[in-house]
């Protein structure tokens, strides 16, 4: 039980930041839909909780050659770099889509694989990853067993998703109130911080 908690502080905490995810997650609501936007952030709580399961239990499921990486990582920033450049060139638009563009808007299907896409393609993720592991079982807290591992690794994919779901519910709420200019500076803005990460 305290490794579930701990996992749904540290979770919650780290999604804060401006991240790729963040901002993905509020331009898809704005473009599209709240279930849209929300199943990109399930992406990536999933991808938070098998990083952290492999990372804490020392699995290591995959070998890759240092070549391979190397590989990997160019295509994550070549993935991050082209929808950077699709969000900053975005030209004005309306985001009020009415009913006949919101049904031929992908599935939820498809934008859970992307948050899982997304999330997967930032090179600095495992680095990230590993070092918050480490430091959590520093602490000592709770045995290190296989089930604390299960509740610390779903506690910080719990804590993400709500994360996603407060601030989702919040930019929901005053969507309305915000003049369309700011959304289309907040989508060019989103493409620039994308194209930093």
């Amino acid at each position: 039980m305290i490794a579930l908690l701990i996992g749904l502080i540290v979770g919650f905490l780290i999604c804060i930041p401006v991240g790729p995810i963040n901002v993905w997650v509020v331009s898809t609501l704005i473009k599209h839909n709240f279930r849209s936007a929300f199943s990109i952030a399930l992406g990536g709580s999933l991808m938070d909780f098998v990083y952290f399961m492999v990372i804490l239990t020392g699995l290591h499921l995959f070998h890759f050659s240092d070549r391979t990486v190397l590989i990997l990582k160019c295509l994550g920033v070549l993935f991050l770099f082209v929808f950077g450049v699709k969000e900053v060139l975005v030209k004005k638009q309306s985001f009020h889509l009415d009913e006949n563009l919101k049904k031929k808007a992908p599935k939820a299907a498809s934008f859970f694989l992307l948050g899982v896409l997304i999330y997967s393609s930032n090179p600095t993720l495992v680095a990230t990853m590993s070092g918050l592991a480490a430091v959590i079982k520093s602490w000592n807290l709770f045995d290190t067993s296989f089930i604390n591992y299960l509740g610390l690794s779903l506690g910080v994919a719990m804590g993400s998703a709500s994360w996603f779901y407060l601030l989702l519910k919040i930019v929901n709420k005053y969507q309305n109130k915000i003049p369309e200019r700011f959304f289309i500076n907040f989508s060019r803005a989103c493409g620039a911080l994308i194209l930093l990460f």
